[in-house]
């Protein structure tokens, strides 16, 4: 079973069509600052052909609530690096 993950379109590091392109980019960004959060390789959930990358810490959790971003979209784990 897929992890679902939310994020906003707009925190990403990197977005590809190719899941080897985003792999490879995540790991040259992490190798950048190994320090920094861990990088999720994540797939969108509504378009199947589109892989994005995203810092871990930038999930969101989502609400049921009346306040909820409109903007952050659910997306499955494939990777994290």
């Amino acid at each position: 079973m897929d992890e679902m993950v939310f994020f906003n379109p707009g925190d990403a590091i990197a977005n590809s069509r190719d899941f080897g392109e985003a792999v490879r980019g995540a790991q040259i960004y992490k190798a950048k600052d190994p320090y920094e959060s861990s990088l999720i390789i994540a797939e969108d959930a509504t378009n199947k052909k589109s892989f994005a990358v995203y810092f871990a810490s930038d999930e969101k959790t989502e609400g049921k609530g009346p306040n909820d971003d409109k903007s952050v979209i659910p997306y499955h784990v494939k990777k994290r690096i």
